[in-house]
């Protein structure tokens, strides 16, 4: 008896897996209909993730006409700070806390609703090009697929078997979860998220980060550090000892906290995110490395990816020589390119973190009012033209 048959498979039930076949029911809902999805976690998984979904996160999901009716902390404001520095970023729409295990969930239970057929418990093993398409064997057996998108994380199996076994493009991420305390927490009545540059005295590229979150009813606070180590020539930080300090100004050094790790992988303008038959989203194929926001990063490579696959079915070419570019020239990509400049400009030890922040926001937020406005300009001009016509 032969493979069971499909035109994709998508590796990874995350947040990128599911957006790319929701982005697929809308374009083509042949294709996905012919879509497996398959992860080798059983639901609801744990997940190491600071749980903050930016506004732009929340509209994908709308966009995608979907309501995720879980525990969230709406959080209005981040405090930047770098040494005694700091500035308040007042968001105009607010960040929502979640755990990513409610989060995940919930998005594969609509998924699921609208028709997705769903694998859990099942990895990857391996896959191989076979008359012009992919065998994939995993733990269950083995499909004949057309094309496999990789949204298996950051130490993805699918970009292994791509062969871009590039660690350089790891950051190192370690985070506690604890009770949150006054005076020690204040974060959490304040509704209030901090990001903290002061390790970078210290070699850090990247930040410590506390945010306020909900675990069911009770007040939690996720604190956590990373280093992108982006600028290659220096040498690394010595992150455990600079979070185990920062957890003292906690209280939590002599308490009983689980120091969890994972790494986040960061997108590399000179690494392929395709192969023939196979493309890559989210985390393996990497985010941006100033602030490494990951729920609403993972969630927009869908759409470009859902485009590839609808394209590469049509004109069977499955090269996918094109979807990096794709990538870029979406609103992902320009976000990618726009913090990636950040980065370069907080960790290079030059300019104050505290203003490059600053300044960074406030220009964004400067052009989306003037985006907004002259949008609002051009529709005035279209209905007006419209009713002299008539």
């Amino acid at each position: 008896m032969g493979c069971p048959e499909f035109d994709v498979l998508i590796v990874g039930a995350g947040p990128a897996g599911v957006s790319t076949w929701l982005h697929l029911k809308r374009k083509a809902p042949e294709v996905a209909e012919r879509t497996l999805v398959i992860d080798k976690a059983v639901f609801p998984r744990t997940k190491l993730c600071g749980g903050g979904v930016w506004p732009w996160g929340d509209a994908l999901v709308k966009r995608l006409g979907i309501e995720l009716d879980i525990p969230a902390l709406s959080v209005p404001d981040v405090e930047f700070r770098y040494r005694k520095k700091s500035w308040l970023f007042q968001s105009p729409k607010p960040f929502r806390m979640v755990q990513r295990a409610d989060f995940d969930m919930a998005l594969v239970a609509a998924a699921r609703q609208r028709g997705m057929v769903f694998h859990e418990n099942e990895p990857v093993v391996d896959a191989r090009c076979e008359q012009d398409a992919l065998v994939v064997r995993t733990h269950q057996g083995a499909y004949r697929v057309k094309a496999m998108v990789g949204a298996d994380g950051s130490l993805s199996r699918v970009r292994k078997t791509m062969g871009l076994l590039d660690a350089a493009c790891l950051a190192p991420t370690i985070q506690v979860s604890a009770p949150a305390t006054l005076p020690c927490d204040p974060e959490f009545e304040r509704k209030r998220m901090v990001i903290d540059f002061s390790g970078r005295d210290a070699g850090l590229q990247g930040y410590t980060w506390h945010f306020p979150c909900l675990q069911g009813e009770d007040a939690f606070m996720h604190h956590g550090i990373v280093d992108f180590r982006l600028l290659r020539n220096r040498p690394f930080a010595e992150m455990k000892t600079l979070f185990a300090r920062e957890l003292q100004t906690r209280n939590l050094e002599g308490q009983s906290v689980v120091w969890s790790s994972h790494p986040i992988r960061r997108f590399s303008d000179g690494l392929p995110i395709a192969r023939p038959h196979v493309l890559l989203v989210g985390d393996a194929a990497g985010i941006e490395p100033a602030l490494g926001g990951g729920i609403h990063m993972a969630l927009a490579y869908g759409e470009p990816a859902a485009d590839e696959l609808v394209q590469a079915i049509g004109t069977r070419d499955f090269s996918f020589r094109h979807y990096k570019k794709a990538v870029m020239s979406h609103l992902l990509g320009r976000h990618i390119r726009d913090f990636t400049q950040l980065a370069r400009e907080l960790y290079n030890g030059d300019a104050d973190p505290v203003n490059t922040v600053r300044d960074f926001f406030t220009d964004r937020l400067i052009r989306s009012t003037l985006s907004s406005l002259l949008k609002r300009q051009g529709n005035s001009a279209s209905i007006r033209r419209a009713s002299s016509k008539t």
